[in-house]
């Protein structure tokens, strides 16, 4: 089985480069939030799933982020591709997790986003463009990493890929 997830990964198209698609994210909270609300900051938007133990134990990471960040220039947010969004808010509430998420239980967002492995992260620009995609569990907080979304939000494409290459291989 985790062959094949792998295997499709392979394949999937990127979209780095590109806009996000324009659509609508509704929150857990059942408030609609267009993509196009996040121009202007740095978007970390991340796809995940409480059946999902990277995505459990990546949360806590983005947390930190969310809260060690200035929300006016980079904003944290969740998609939750469970099928019940009743699972992600028991999860959230559980675990202390504040930061915005939306859920997504027909998982079109995460398809319309080539998204096939979870957690996925995409660091859209303020401009909208999607500059990076970043699979599997991650260290938000770190310093290293802080770089890397201080750079993409400042426009910096190659200081923001040798700082990320550097975060990943950590």
């Amino acid at each position: 089985m985790l062959l094949l997830v792998m295997l499709g990964a392979c394949g999937k198209h990127d979209a780095v480069g590109e806009h996000i698609p324009e659509f609508v994210l509704t929150g857990l909270d059942g408030a609609q939030v267009p993509t196009r609300a996040f121009r202007g900051k740095l978007l970390v938007l991340n796809v995940w799933a409480t059946w999902c133990p990277p995505c459990r134990r990546e949360m806590p990471s983005l947390e930190r982020l969310s809260k060690s960040v200035d929300g006016r220039r980079i904003v944290v947010a969740g998609v939750s591709v469970d099928t019940d969004a009743n699972l992600a808010l028991e999860f959230l509430g559980q675990n202390g997790i504040t930061f915005r998420n939306f859920r997504d239980t027909s998982v079109n967002i995460a398809n319309v986003l080539g998204v096939q492995v979870y957690p996925e992260t995409l660091l859209v620009a303020p401009d909208g463009k999607i500059v990076h995609r970043i699979v599997g569990e991650r260290d938000w907080n770190s310093p290293a990493m802080l770089r890397v979304l201080e750079e993409a939000y400042q426009g910096r494409r190659s200081e923001m890929d040798a700082s990320l290459a550097g975060a990943l291989a950590q």
